[in-house]
């Protein structure tokens, strides 16, 4: 029996693995070619071999917003801090930012939010509420304000680690959908910090980022620790069926070149990512740690320290590696 030449909406999805919402949106984008179901002519079908051939190529949709995940599954590397400290110099530099706190450690919320506005044990206005339908994604969305600087947040609270307990196959790809579909989104870039896991939280915001950002502590056990971060990403893409998330490189934290341990960390990364290592390095520096107890970034409570420039450099780094990507895949 001959395999039939063309496929409803149903059928291309579940042979691409993609949700219904995704697939018109890929074949809005690609502009695919309709016939009328003869039988029934409400259904619309797509050719088999043009769906077929979309399952050997990525597929990628181009949005505005540039979603960059700060992930690593060593504590202590700097996540959070990055996090804040990309935000604040992209929104410094005039970008559009919105960062989100998706971990249920919440330490961008601490580092930013004052006890009051915490609300800890609160799950309203965090990840959480989102997923159960309770609010839509934009009513998440808070200001963070400073004198001279503006981006979104979306806070976190310990009842997001619920997340890793429910359903992966209903909400690893809940982001990804998201930030797909949101056609009047504001944002240049989103910032997604996580926590040192791989669970379904972070799964989630891995396969709905264009990007992962790595920083490693200049020490053996954190590089040895990036190999786990290069498989974790290779299954998100086999999710995604698309480039993305790309490995946007690695850094080094807490460096003091003094020591010996640092700087055979520096030579083993080069060695072994020799096109992923960022020329910013992030010295050990009592300023960075200070900038969390004023719930502000580095870049405002100490611009002039060596944790800030580097940080400044670090975002320089970053903008031209996504925006040469963005160039080589148009």
């Amino acid at each position: 029996m001959s395999t039939p030449e063309y496929m409803t909406v149903t059928e291309a999805c579940e042979y691409l693995e993609v949700s219904s919402d995704t697939f018109r949106r890929i074949a809005r984008d690609l502009n695919l070619a309709t016939v009328t179901d003869p039988t029934d002519g409400r259904v619309k079908l797509f050719s088999r071999t043009a769906i077929a051939a979309l399952k050997q190529r990525p597929m990628e949709i181009s949005t505005r917003h540039k979603v960059i995940t700060i992930s690593n599954n060593k504590g202590g590397v700097g996540k959070t801090t990055t996090a804040i400290s990309l935000a604040a110099e992209a929104a410094a530099n005039g970008e559009k930012v919105l960062l989100l706190d998706a971990a249920p450690q919440a330490s961008a919320t601490n580092a930013l939010l004052s006890d009051n506005e915490r609300n800890e044990d609160n799950e309203q206005g965090t990840l959480i509420s989102w997923l159960k339908g309770e609010a839509n994604f934009q009513d998440l969305v808070i200001p963070i304000k400073f004198e001279n600087l503006e981006f979104d947040f979306i806070r976190s609270s310990s009842k997001n680690d619920n997340i890793d307990r429910s359903n992966p196959l209903e909400t690893v790809t809940a982001l990804q959908e998201q930030f797909q579909l949101w056609d009047d989104s504001p944002y240049d870039y989103v910032f997604i910090d996580t926590d040192p896991s791989f669970g379904t939280l972070v799964s989630m915001a891995q396969v709905g980022s264009h990007f992962v950002l790595c920083p490693v502590n200049a020490d053996v056990m954190s590089v040895n620790g990036t190999m786990q971060l290069t498989r974790q990403l290779q299954r998100a893409r086999i999710i995604t069926k698309t480039r993305f998330p790309a490995l946007l490189g690695f850094f080094l934290t807490r460096y003091d070149a003094r020591k010996r341990m640092c700087r055979e960390a520096l030579e083993f990364l080069q060695s072994a990512y020799p096109n992923l290592v960022f020329d910013a390095i992030v010295p050990e520096n009592v300023r960075v740690a200070e900038s969390a107890g004023y719930h502000a970034p580095v870049l405002l409570t100490a611009p002039d320290s060596a944790g800030a420039q580097a940080y400044k450099k670090l975002w320089k780094e970053v903008r031209e590696r996504v925006e040469r990507s963005v160039t080589a895949g148009a």
